[in-house]
């Protein structure tokens, strides 16, 4: 589900956390080595008609990835609003190659251009970790 978080931020937020789970603690993170992904480019949004503006033209829109308790949380900007795309982790699913990360979120498919490619690597082990054994690490 995609959400535009720069109005009602902390109900927004509430909504997330219904899908997603919670965040980890900062001292959850540190100890389990949760420390987001890095940023990605993304390069299209299907289908067109999410509730955010056609990017036809040549604004660059960067992403970042947070790891919660239930799923996976996308946050990106485009011009002055914010927006996340949500979903559990059973609700997900990704491709990667070299240059490219494409994901699919509750209907919603987005390709990004990865920026650095060791980070990806990185992130995606993490990822794979608390998405095969979420129970582990905190209430679901």
């Amino acid at each position: 589900m995609i959400f535009k978080t720069s109005i009602d931020k902390r109900e927004k937020e509430l909504e997330i956390e219904k899908i997603a789970g919670k965040s980890f603690g900062f001292i959850e993170k540190i100890s389990l080595g949760i420390y987001g992904s890095p940023k990605y480019k993304i390069i299209d949004i299907h289908p067109e008609n999410v509730g955010i503006r056609k990017k036809k033209n040549n604004d660059i829109i960067s992403c970042n990835f947070e790891i919660k308790r239930k799923g996976l949380a996308m946050y990106f900007r485009i011009i002055n609003e914010e927006y996340a795309l949500v979903g559990r982790f059973n609700q997900i699913t990704f491709q990667t190659s070299e240059y490219h990360f494409e994901l699919q979120i509750n209907g919603i498919a987005v390709k990004t251009e990865i920026m650095n490619l060791k980070e990806h690597q990185s992130f995606l082990k993490t990822y794979s970790k608390y998405r095969t054994f979420p129970e582990e690490y905190g209430p679901l």
